[in-house]
């Protein structure tokens, strides 16, 4: 039996092979499951007709908003997410078919920005990617040291372009590429994304960190073949953890995309719908809040992926920005020489400007209402934090970095040192809270801002 609610509206960008049978899906299925179909666009406007409804076909994507979509689906091409990701996010929760594309940083930087300026998410397809969520989970609990994904098939169902274009196969089976996922997704970009969303999927290790392996088989004539390889550090008795999964694809011959692949696009889609809702009747339900605990003086490190709510630094991460900030010091003057973390406002500016992001200083000497919450992603704030040897409280004080971050409307307190992130409610109560905060004099407080209002300073009331 449907649930009586407001239907979820939802667009199709791509009418491809996948856009196809989402479209059939939605049509048959949709309002089964709160789904409405309410545009589709492909490059080739000519592939629509007489298959699409006119009242459907949206001509020019640049008015998508016009069709006010909950969630929009690409399923075209990555080029179409890094000319015009931004810019669907302002409108609409977006699921990218094509995650090859956020393997250029500029394009993932954009996205980035673009879902915390218009409070839009971005989901990724899993595609043939075998375990994604095994692979996060390991990836979370720090087990994860490699991950190799090999993806084989007929050359006919390649589309490559740059070098691997002119590449011919010597024999009936031949390696075209391995090494970092980063450097195959820009010249196959219709077949790396299975091994891109398997560098989404581990964060830890990334797109450069990744290996994809690209084989040409001319015995793979109708089959799509993905392995997948990967292993944790070694254990006390020096063997490590390792999974190897074999997966075979059914596929038209020449076909970039497997026939179970289409499966799942469409379970990814509901999926998508299922993380924007809940039952009607049910009361609403808190937020899901990231809130990283704290570990060794990562404090920086929490601070940073607490604001960003995602786990998107690591102690790995941040020494390395250390390095390139004093390529030549032998003790490093932005991190503890213990190696156990305590990282300098540089490590935690550097850091947000890698994510296209901006950190500017808030003058203690304004009032708090001059400070525009609504222009603000998140607080940094630096603090002086009691030290502690087991259960005894030493009269020692050190810097402690913490985040502040509002999430669906209402404010957080997501200092590492919490068992759980503390609400502060509305824009009154963070700015009690800071104000208290300020009031011991030896705080400082940083705004995590976008570039746009770093640069128009719109952080700052208007007077």
């Amino acid at each position: 039996m449907a649930l009586d609610r407001v239907p979820r509206k939802v667009g199709i960008v791509g009418y491809g092979r996948l856009g196809q049978s989402l479209v059939s899906h939605l049509l048959t299925q949709g309002s089964e499951l709160g789904l409405e179909l309410v545009f589709v666009w492909n490059r080739d406007p000519g592939r629509m007709a007489g298959s699409i409804p006119p009242s459907l076909q949206l001509q020019n994507l640049a008015a998508l908003g016009e069709r006010h979509p909950d969630l929009v689906v690409e399923v075209a091409h990555p080029k179409i997410i890094q000319e015009s990701g931004a810019e669907i996010l302002r409108y609409a929760n977006l699921l990218v078919g094509s995650p090859s594309a956020l393997a250029d940083q500029a394009t993932e930087r954009q996205l980035l920005e673009a879902s915390y300026r218009w409070g839009h998410a971005v989901f990724v397809a899993r595609g043939a990617l075998w375990g994604a969520e095994d692979i996060t989970r390991l990836d979370e609990a720090g087990g994860l040291q490699s991950l190799r994904v090999t993806m084989a098939t007929h050359p006919d169902g390649f589309r490559l372009e740059g070098p691997l274009a002119t590449m011919r196969s010597t024999g009936p089976r031949a390696v075209l590429y391995e090494g970092p996922v980063r450097g195959l997704c820009p010249h196959a970009p219709r077949n790396s994304n299975t091994m891109a969303a398997a560098a989404l999927a581990a964060p830890s290790l990334g797109f450069d960190r990744v290996i994809g392996v690209l084989v040409a088989d001319f015995s793979l004539k109708n089959m799509h073949v993905v392995d997948v390889e990967l292993s944790g550090p070694p254990g006390p008795t020096g063997q490590s953890f390792a999974v190897h999964t074999h997966r075979e694809n059914p596929a038209e011959p020449g076909a970039v995309t497997g026939s179970a692949t289409v499966t799942t696009f469409w379970r990814s889609l509901v999926g998508a719908e299922d993380g924007m809702s809940q039952a009607p009747g049910a009361q609403p339900s808190r937020p899901s809040v990231y809130h990283e605990r704290q570990r060794l003086e990562l404090c920086a490190v929490h601070a940073l992926n607490n604001v960003l709510q995602q786990q998107l630094f690591s102690q790995e991460a941040a020494d390395e920005i250390c390095k390139r900030l004093a390529p030549d010091s032998r003790l490093n003057p932005h991190r503890s020489l213990l190696g156990t973390g305590n990282y300098d406002v540089n490590v935690i500016m550097a850091a947000l400007q890698g994510q296209g992001l901006a950190a500017v200083w808030w003058d203690r000497r304004r009032p708090l209402s001059q400070l525009a919450l609504p222009r603000v992603l998140g607080l940094i704030l630096n603090l002086p934090s009691p030290v502690s040897l087991g259960l005894l409280s030493l009269p020692l004080r050190r810097r402690h970095w913490v985040a502040l971050r509002q999430v669906d409307g209402v404010y957080y307190n997501l200092d590492s040192k919490l068992r759980a992130p503390e609400v502060l409610g509305d824009e009154d109560g963070v700015r009690a809270f800071l104000a208290a905060a300020l009031a011991q004099g030896l705080c400082e407080v940083l705004l995590v801002v976008t570039k746009e209002v770093e640069e128009q300073g719109s952080w700052l009331q208007a007077d």
